[in-house]
């Protein structure tokens, strides 16, 4: 049995997964839960997580740095006017657009956190935790070449090897663009000496590295009858009815005045649309679209049926669905909430998004699923609720 730890990216929401991973293995240290896996792969806000870990934080010490606001607020640290530069210092004038955080600060919070980490590159991490065949992967987007890029604890001798700390490797992985940070991470390799460009993995298509992380496994060798995945998610949103009516509306509307430049009366909703527009697509990267990574590794792991698989993939996260029944205050804030949380009110609120995901009042989301034209889950594969994913999550890990 091969088994793989994935953590997915979502900000400050990935202080769900701290408590996902305390409701499993309790208050244990960082190492003693690393030395339980065999692959950990993570992008972004699980990136963060996977370095708590490997610093050798208790569960308990690295949810503390979530609920911290000192820590939040140095990796969301905001640009002052006088920091940004043309255009995006006037984008604030049209409300929420352009990036407000600093990734030079965050790279400093990293450092100053993740002291140890820090000291060693990532190659030295396995068997400084106790588990020298540990493989570990932070996904981050190469901004000079277009592409995904995966900075790993091992080599496979193809090529000169892109030797980076994990403090370097976090601070590309989380560093999401144009609604968030300023400029992408820089920094020169030590074995290759590569000069490097990073933004957040997610560009790449690997908010949920759940796809390349069964990837690597086999590309070592593992069969895919002996692979089995914890996929770790920061809730996942499916738009509301009400607000694709909105996006609708503001479309039409956009539609019909092209070509008309002076119809200021009309200028709120042509605007509008364009702001939904834009910031959506900006925003896809926490989004987790599509659910392309869930679907890929099932048909990656394949062997006889899909029945089979469920049992070797655990997806858990929460799936934030409105529907005319949930109509709790809790979940609309919930959904209207971003993944940049620093104040203790929106921390708290996440708090009480694990519970009602605990208790099964909001639903674990599907590897494979569909929505109707009136907005309504069919559910087809995977695990329906928490419950039922702890369960099969414990009869993988003992």
């Amino acid at each position: 049995m091969y088994k793989i730890l994935s953590l997915d990216g979502g900000g400050s929401w990935s202080i769900l997964q701290l408590l996902m991973l305390k409701e499993k293995h309790g208050n244990i240290t960082g190492h003693e839960l690393l030395k339980q896996y065999d692959l950990v792969i993570a992008n972004s806000g699980g990136s963060i997580v996977l370095a708590a870990l490997c610093e050798n934080y208790t569960i308990a010490q690295a949810q503390s740095l979530f609920d911290d606001g000192v820590f939040l607020n140095k990796v969301f640290s905001k640009n002052k006017f006088k920091e940004r530069f043309f255009p995006t210092d006037y984008l604030g004038l049209f409300g929420s657009l352009g990036p407000k955080y600093s990734t030079k600060r965050k790279k400093e919070a990293f450092e100053n956190t993740f002291q140890k980490v820090n000291k060693r590159q990532m190659a030295e991490l396995p068997e400084w935790i106790g588990k020298p065949q540990l493989k570990i992967i932070v996904a981050t987007y190469d901004a000079l070449n277009n592409r995904a890029k995966f900075f790993k604890s091992f080599h496979n001798g193809e090529g000169p090897y892109d030797s980076v700390r994990l403090t370097q490797a976090i601070n590309g992985s989380s560093n999401a663009p144009i609604q968030y940070f300023d400029f992408p991470t820089r920094f020169k390799t030590k074995e290759s000496e590569v000069f490097y460009e990073l933004w957040d993995g997610a560009l790449g298509g690997f908010n949920n590295p759940i796809a390349a992380g069964i990837c690597e496994a086999l590309k070592l060798g593992v069969p895919a009858k002996d692979i089995y995945v914890i996929s770790l998610g920061t809730a996942r949103k499916i738009m509301s009815m009400e607000d694709k009516n909105t996006f609708w509306d503001a479309r039409r509307i956009a539609q019909g005045f092209k070509g008309k430049k002076f119809k200021l009366g009309k200028f709120k909703s042509q605007l509008n649309f364009f702001k939904m527009t834009v910031i959506n697509q900006a925003k896809t990267i926490i989004y987790e679209p599509p659910d392309w990574a869930n679907y890929v590794s099932m048909m990656l792991l394949q062997q006889n049926d899909l029945a089979d698989v469920e049992k070797r993939i655990v997806r858990i996260s929460p799936f934030l669905h409105l529907t005319d029944e949930s109509t709790s205050e809790i979940m609309e804030d919930l959904y209207k909430m971003d993944m940049d949380l620093t104040e203790d009110e929106d921390i708290k609120k996440l708090y009480k998004c694990y519970a009602l995901f605990e208790s099964g009042k909001i639903h674990n989301q599907p590897l494979d699923y569909k929505i109707t034209r009136d907005n309504q889950l069919i559910f087809k594969r995977g695990h329906r609720s928490f419950k039922e994913a702890l369960k099969q999550w414990n009869s993988i890990i003992d």
